[in-house]
């Protein structure tokens, strides 16, 4: 088996701890858009997810995703589960609060520049530098993460798989050497850092739900800020996207979408479900009412302020809730 040299690996590892703070934590400044188009019909149920995933509304997401019993029981069945979360090791929060140390001290910008500068010639896009190595392991994921998904039918899965496929070939022929656009890239990490006003695991886990999906909506959009210093607008991709209705009997309907991704299309069917007189992705209500077959019976509808009204059940989420986490 042919291994890496030493050097590359080094300089794959580098880039792969830049990548994954920058990934984690990236600038984004907070929406204050006007309430979405309803999910009345198809089209609009669909181009309401897509905008709710650009602003980084996750909450909301999942409010036009869900019907609002299956919503109250998911956003319960986090709330148990965030409430008796897995222990961390000792390891993992000591680098937990080192990265945090390390992006949030006074002058993070200027030392995390001088570490990087010495990686930047490296990162012209050859097949041993370390941004296709680390696309490669990103590729082999995030295909995993498709596969498994049970909230994902056939149709989905190959739009995701087209997306998935069009930013590892973006990821592959990008120039990441640029000293301008690094220096745009950590001030963007270190900003949001210190913008999720947490600098332990322990803090961050204390967040309550909307603490925490404020800090989600942070780090997607600081994602997307960041892919658009190197020229890939995935908010733009997703809300312009092209949605038209290809079947509707009444209560099940087809959703054709296409837009476009890193000079790529991306184009696909989307199943939808009509519910008390609104639209949903099928495969999603699908996969989570065979997760809780009860849960619209038992789970409470939420009220104004936001909060569940009765108890629910406390289990891990099987398929909604993942996507939040």
């Amino acid at each position: 088996m042919r291994t890496e040299p030493a050097h590359h690996l080094a300089r794959s590892r580098a880039f792969a701890w830049v990548t994954t703070c920058a990934v984690a934590l990236a600038l984004a400044a907070c929406h204050h858009a006007p309430p979405p188009p309803s999910n009345a019909t198809p089209e609009k149920a669909v181009a309401t997810n897509l905008r709710l995933t650009a602003m980084g509304d996750f909450d909301g997401l999942m409010r036009n995703r869900l019907p609002a019993a299956d919503y109250a029981r998911w956003r319960g069945e986090w709330e148990q589960s965030h409430a008796h979360p897995v222990p961390a090791s000792v390891v993992q929060q000591k680098q937990f609060a080192k990265i945090m140390q390390m992006l949030t001290e006074p002058g993070a910008e200027a030392k995390l520049a001088k570490r990087l500068q010495p990686e930047l010639p490296k990162l012209h896009g050859d097949k041993n530098a370390p941004a296709p190595i680390f696309a490669g392991i990103i590729e082999a994921a995030g295909k995993q993460m498709i596969e498994d998904s049970p909230q994902l039918g056939p149709a989905q899965r190959a739009i995701a798989t087209q997306a998935l496929s069009a930013l590892i070939a973006w990821m592959k022929t990008t120039d990441f050497s640029s000293p301008k656009k690094a220096q745009k890239a950590i001030d963007l990490v270190c900003a949001t850092a210190r913008q999720l006003h947490v600098q332990t695991l322990e803090q961050w886990r204390a967040l309550d739900y909307v603490q925490t999906m404020r800090n989600y909506g942070i780090l997607w959009n600081g994602l997307e800020n960041l892919l658009n210093i190197y020229g890939l607008d995935v908010a733009k991709s997703l809300t312009d996207a092209d949605i038209s209705t290809a079947a509707d009997d009444g209560a099940h309907a087809t959703v054709k979408l296409e837009t476009h991704l890193a000079g790529n299309t991306i184009s696909g069917e989307w199943p939808m479900l009509k519910e008390a007189a609104h639209w949903y992705d099928a495969a999603l209500l699908t996969a989570w009412r065979k997760a809780h077959p009860a849960s619209v019976a038992s789970a409470a509808v939420v009220p104004a302020s936001g909060a569940p009204s009765a108890p629910v059940v406390p289990a891990e989420p099987a398929t909604a809730s993942s996507a939040q986490r």
